[in-house]
């Protein structure tokens, strides 16, 4: 048992023996393999790996040679220039197959880099916030890239693949990396345009991708991966189509530019912290029918007192009693969109009239009566406390052209089926819940009239004519079916 002890301790010993740790050669720090003769490039100090700042431009050698055995230059090392922020340039020669975990991270002055072709391995936070770094191209030999490798590198413009990679590409100069196999987009850039073929956008993919201000998601894309665009935050638009089923855990954290967000009725998973910390959100449109279930955090330090959420009509109550979504202090229907007046408004048009109104402190609903000037009703509509239409009727005698329903948006509402050239009264009252009267506004208001028409004879009557688009082209309709051209020239 000694004797296969000390064998074991002796060779140990020599194994020890011919390896040479950091040791300086020209500008450059080296672990030298005696044994292998082969070199990788490390930091001055394994116990503090950081790098001074005085060093610019590392062009690594080859080969080097030491105590005159040359040593053939095959590794960069874990955090070998790592923190070493006024390096601009480094050139990697072929004699390079990998190189290691954080290797130049922080490099935050670092503006090139050349990546020689025989290079099979990227570690894990290999670039990360390499704040300066304009363009990457991947050689065709690299089968690994770590997570998290080009995370931060916010001014990336050039993103590619070398033709010829078997597991990687940038299909149709999309300025990303894409997992060949599984259609994936691992890496973006601030100039990424998503194709669509790809399926998934991977974990932390444009993570702190800060110069990145707008993304259109394809439908081709199923699933956006957890820290997708975390801390993206520049961010301010983003388009997701219908085809995307999941969204992943902080996929949009702190994305603080973001002001709104549109999320298809395929999403049925969404997951914690996605939202978190969008504190310039200011409306969030879900066209999911039943309330998707999620965490207290998803929209943490988001503002719900002011960004509005708009839903599909119908499950505005499911909403309002679903877990974190009734947090949002307004709930509307989707195309909605809230007004801010001090006094009853109107906009008409030829047919029609935008009327928008204020908040009544204490209103729970709204009466807007419109008349003609014989005073008869046109048409009654009620609305709930938060502006949405409840009721409708039509006082007047039946008529082709009777206002009809349209979105109620907020405290806004559109009236169609006006005359054209036509004035109306209305009169808006606000009531509490015993029925008091609260408010009541009245007002007057004349629809335009018909434009663009010439040389009519005057034969024709005019008394309720109507604009209408029949394959493409604009006519006049009378009340007997007659069109007219706008010239005047009947149309048989």
């Amino acid at each position: 048992m000694k004797k296969k002890l000390f064998s074991l301790f002796f060779a140990l010993a020599a194994g020890i023996g011919t390896m040479f740790a950091s040791t300086k050669i020209g500008d450059l720090y080296y672990n030298l393999d005696a044994t292998n003769q082969t070199a990788e490039v490390t930091s001055q100090n394994s116990s503090y790996p950081y790098w001074s700042t005085t060093i610019t431009t590392a062009n690594i050698p080859a080969s080097v040679t030491y105590n005159s055995v040359p040593y053939s230059v095959t590794s960069i090392g874990d955090d070998a220039f790592r923190d070493c922020s006024g390096l601009t340039s480094v050139t990697i020669p072929n004699s390079v197959t990998s190189i290691g975990e954080s290797a130049f991270s922080y490099c935050t002055g670092l503006t090139s880099v050349t990546i020689g072709n025989s290079v099979t391995s990227i570690g894990e936070w290999a670039f990360y916030n390499c704040s300066s770094l304009t363009s990457v191209t991947i050689p065709n030999s690299v089968t690994s890239i770590g997570k998290h490798a080009f995370s931060g590198c916010r001014s990336l413009t050039s993103l590619s693949v070398e033709a010829g990679n078997t597991v990687y590409d940038s299909r149709n100069n999309c300025n990303a990396i894409i997992e060949t196999a599984t259609n994936t987009l691992i890496i973006g850039s601030k100039n990424t345009t998503i194709p669509n073929s790809v399926t998934s956008i991977g974990k932390s993919a444009f993570q702190e991708c800060s110069g990145l201000t707008s993304v259109t998601i394809p439908n081709s894309v199923t699933s956006i991966g957890e820290s997708a665009f975390l801390d993206c935050y520049g961010l301010t638009s983003v388009t997701i189509p219908n085809s995307v089923t999941s969204i992943g855990k902080s996929a949009f954290q702190e994305c603080i530019s973001l002001t709104s967000v549109t999320i298809p009725n395929s999403v049925t998973s969404i997951g914690n912290q996605a939202f978190y910390g969008c504190r310039s959100l200011t409306s969030v449109t879900n066209f999911a029918n039943t309330p998707q279930e999620i965490e207290w955090h998803v929209f943490y330090n988001v503002d719900k007192s002011t960004c509005v959420l708009y839903v599909p009509a119908g499950s505005i109550s499911a909403y309002q009693s679903a877990d974190q979504w009734k947090s949002f202090a307004d709930i509307l229907p989707i195309g909605a969109q809230p007004v801010d007046v001090t006094t009853t408004t109107v906009t008409p048009s030829e047919t029609t009239a935008d009327i928008a109104w204020p908040t009544i402190t204490g209103a729970t609903t709204y009466e807007l009566i419109i008349r003609d000037t014989d005073g008869n009703i046109v048409c009654t509509l009620i609305f709930d406390a938060q502006g949405h239409l409840t009721q409708i009727a039509f006082a007047a005698p039946a008529r082709t052209n009777a206002p009809e329903q349209t979105q109620a948006a907020g405290f806004s509402f559109t009236v169609t089926g006006l005359n054209s050239g036509t004035t109306y009264d209305y009169t808006l009252t606000a009531k509490d819940a015993a029925g008091n009267v609260l408010d009541t506004q009245t007002g007057t208001f004349t629809t335009d009239g018909l434009t663009g028409i010439e040389d009519i004879p005057s034969s024709i009557d005019l008394s309720a004519p109507r604009k209408v688009l029949i394959d493409g082209q604009l006519y006049i309709l009378l009340p007997n079916g007659t069109r007219y051209n706008l010239q005047g020239t009947e149309v048989k």
